[in-house]
């Protein structure tokens, strides 16, 4: 991957996220953000999609978009949903869903109930992604918490 390529993928990214969410209706001030942090998300599978593979680098995508977007949320005031959608954009399959379709309709079964798998897999890993997200970020204020007791009561 070269930087003319990368450079590509991160306007192409940006500018396909911030249509997304228009078509969806969110609001003006949280296109630019939504976009950027749905683009971040993009960069990031499309590097991690090379030295792993498409489940691996989806599953960690998904896991730290879950996280910015909730830190957005608090940021912006904004419910977190705005932040989820830019980073489901670019995650799911839709590629592989039409190739799914296109073995069934042209009778090829075979690769069609392969594509049907992983799409089944990439579904489950982007929605588990997700929600361990939210967990991880619960987990550390959590713990933070718990620190900032510790230290009141060693006081």
């Amino acid at each position: 991957m070269n930087l003319i390529e990368f450079l590509i993928q991160a306007v192409a990214s940006l500018i396909a996220i911030i249509t997304f969410l228009i078509v969806l209706n969110v609001q003006r001030s949280m296109l630019i953000p939504g976009g950027i942090l749905g683009m971040a998300i993009w960069l990031l599978y499309y590097i991690l999609k090379g030295p792993t593979n498409v489940i691996i680098a989806t599953f960690i995508a998904a896991i730290v978009g879950s996280c910015i977007s909730q830190i957005l949320s608090i940021i912006y005031k904004t419910p977190v949903v705005v932040f989820m959608l830019a980073i489901l954009a670019p995650l799911v399959p839709g590629y592989i869903s039409y190739r799914t379709t296109s073995f069934f309709v042209s009778g090829q079964y075979r690769q069609a109930m392969t594509s049907v798998t992983l799409v089944v897999i990439l579904a489950l890993v982007i929605s588990i992604g997700m929600a361990s997200g939210s967990v991880v970020l619960k987990l550390y204020h959590s713990y933070q918490r718990h620190q900032k007791r510790k230290m009141t009561n060693a006081n």
